[in-house]
């Protein structure tokens, strides 16, 4: 389904402007597109860093391999119109390994809430010095920056938390979120950021030879940085499609005219999409049984509930009980 939205969306484009974009096919290279592709899977594994780090702060360790398969299949869900289908699987599948969709529910709501201002922070250190066009049209997308971070705040975050844990009937927290998971996460993300824009980069300097130098890196990371902002904003839309890709071409104006730029957005369009399919394979690849209990930083599981050790029988409740026992009729 994901990558047939993406092609879908590459064959609409393509529909209006043959012309202009066919003439810019063979100005790409293999090079190029093979290099943007390795840089693009490295920018989308990024993502799960940072849920992991919020995982962490919120009192539930993963492994890499079980973290990559719980947030990777959850998030073929933004696919689908809404930004909460990816986090209503990663609650369920976070089951198998023992954490309670509370702090699962929990990180992935933030990773989404911090990524906002990860990329208006992104924009807006190399925008002005290179776009002044885009921040005119699309600036909006970055003055909702500054609220997702106010919001963020792990002390205004945690009472955000626990209120909406007492709306649902749920038990809060056992620990508020203290910074340091909070910055980890948000460098991961800006670290995406930065690698996606180096992969738009990778392709503009094929497309935009006479551009040299910094102002092009820029151009790209910053582009990118807004115009995905600004497609994650407009909610009905899956995964921003078409919004990401206008103001991509937009931030793109100064160095590249319509045809090219518009090659190049439905390019690293694609290669996103095959990059998600390519993790969210490898996360499915890993069985839920392979994985052993998930212990907080104390030793105690995280989902609260006593667990079997290794070579153990006592004390010890199984996988099936502990699953029962996060499971509640007032539970979304």
């Amino acid at each position: 389904m994901a990558l047939l939205l993406a092609v879908g969306l590459l064959c609409l484009a393509l529909v209006g402007q043959w012309n202009a974009v066919r003439a810019s096919f063979d100005d790409l290279t293999v090079v190029s597109v093979a290099a943007a592709g390795g840089v693009t899977v490295l920018a989308v594994g990024t993502s799960v860093l940072s849920w992991r780090a919020l995982l962490v702060g919120l009192g539930a360790e993963l492994p890499l391999r079980a973290a990559v398969r719980v947030f990777f299949v959850g998030q073929i869900g933004k696919y689908v119109p809404g930004s909460v289908w990816p986090v209503l699987a990663q609650m369920e599948l976070s089951r198998a390994y023992g954490v309670p969709r509370a702090k699962a529910a929990s990180a992935s709501l933030i990773v989404l809430a911090l990524a906002v201002p990860c990329g208006g922070l992104a924009a807006a250190v190399t925008l002005p010095f290179v776009s002044a066009t885009a921040l005119g049209h699309y600036g909006w997308a970055l003055l909702a920056a500054p609220g997702f971070a106010v919001v963020l705040y792990p002390p205004v975050l945690s009472r955000l938390l626990a209120l909406a844990f007492g709306l649902l009937r749920r038990s809060p927290l056992e620990r508020p979120l203290a910074v340091g998971p909070v910055l980890a996460g948000a460098g991961w993300l800006l670290t995406g950021f930065v690698l996606y824009g180096v992969a738009t980069w990778l392709l503009a300097r094929d497309l935009a030879p006479s551009v040299h130098g910094p102002r092009l890196l820029l151009l790209s990371v910053g582009g990118y940085a807004l115009a995905w902002t600004a497609g994650f904003l407009v909610l009905l839309v899956p995964a921003g499609a078409g919004v990401r890709e206008a103001v991509l071409i937009l931030a793109l104006a100064p160095v590249l005219a319509h045809g090219p730029a518009t090659l190049l957005a439905l390019v690293i369009r694609l290669l996103a999409t095959v990059a998600d399919l390519l993790w969210a394979a490898g996360g499915m690849a890993v069985r839920p049984g392979d994985a052993q209990p998930v212990y907080a930083a104390c030793g105690v599981p995280a989902c609260g509930v006593p667990a079997r050790r290794p070579g153990s029988s006592q004390g010890c409740e199984s996988d099936a009980s502990i699953a029962a026992s996060d499971s509640h009729p007032s539970a979304p």
